[in-house]
């Protein structure tokens, strides 16, 4: 129930970043900015406690995995003609890729396809499908890396390491790459600064709960199928500004539903590993 309720979450603040993203609009705010907004106030919000115990190796995998992730799907909600729902439904075809990599349960795999066509669905339904336009194909190479950071927060965590050692090293490692980046590059000074505060705030506060509840590689394959529902609490808000669904669009959304709805609880043997990290962790 935990894990339900903290991946629920992490999907309404997945939908905020993507509001306010789009909103903005690629002339007013680089997306490197919103990166160092995010990485300063994870490091606030994570400072480092305690040495790692977990290989350095995984900890740079998740790092090279998230950043490309929040970068890749940054710069496609930022570009011209980006839409926000349809970005949010590409990234969250990553619980496909993670739920089929770490969980073998019938029933696990079935809820994650239920929830991946309904997005498809969507998609096709929605002005003619995917047309492989730059945002479209940056958002398709976010969800992998997004899948593989999934994956990564809930190997470190099956092997001892407490969710605040791993947000604290990746955090300050992205921020750290995020600003080389910003050096070289040099992108104009935002014209307003309460996004970059709004988005980092938001995401940095949505890493902190997914890694809390991505306890193992089976409860983060689960946890990031509840995060499909991210693209229906925009649906929600595009409906409230006046847009018509046609039938097509509402099965679709129907079968995210189902999909989120069909996904496992956690089995006993993925409880005991979960009992048994937060012992190794106190």
């Amino acid at each position: 129930m935990r894990g339900i309720s903290l991946g629920v979450f992490a999907s309404l603040l997945s939908a905020a970043t993507a509001l306010i993203i789009t909103s903005t609009g690629s002339d007013s705010i680089s997306p490197l900015w919103l990166l160092m907004g995010q990485y300063m106030v994870g490091m606030c919000l994570s400072p480092p406690r305690r040495r790692p115990v977990a290989p350095l190796s995984l900890h740079a995998l998740r790092l090279i995995a998230g950043l490309w992730a929040f970068g890749a799907y940054y710069f496609a909600l930022s570009a011209e003609g980006a839409s926000a729902a349809e970005a949010s439904m590409i990234l969250n075809t990553a619980p496909i890729f993670a739920t089929f990599y770490a969980v073998t349960q019938i029933r696990a795999r079935f809820s994650a396809l239920l929830a991946f066509a309904g997005v498809a669905l969507f998609l096709l339904a929605n002005n003619g499908g995917v047309d492989f336009s730059l945002w479209q194909l940056l958002a398709l190479s976010a969800a992998v890396a997004y899948a593989s950071s999934f994956i990564l927060v809930g190997v470190l965590s099956s092997k001892g390491e407490s969710p605040g050692t791993i947000n604290s090293i990746y955090n300050f490692g992205a921020a750290v790459v995020t600003a080389i980046i910003l050096i070289v590059y040099q992108p104009p000074l935002p014209l307003h600064w309460w996004p970059v505060f709004a988005i980092g705030a938001i995401a940095a506060l949505r890493i902190q709960v997914i890694t809390i509840a991505a306890t193992t590689p089976e409860e983060s394959a689960r946890v990031s199928v509840l995060t499909n529902l991210a693209f229906l609490w925009l649906a929600i808000v595009e409906i409230v500004q006046g847009r018509s669904y046609s039938v097509v669009e509402w099965v679709a959304l129907g079968l995210v539903i189902l999909g989120v709805g069909l996904s496992p609880k956690a089995t006993t043997k993925t409880s005991e590993a979960t009992t048994k990290t937060s012992r190794i962790v106190r």
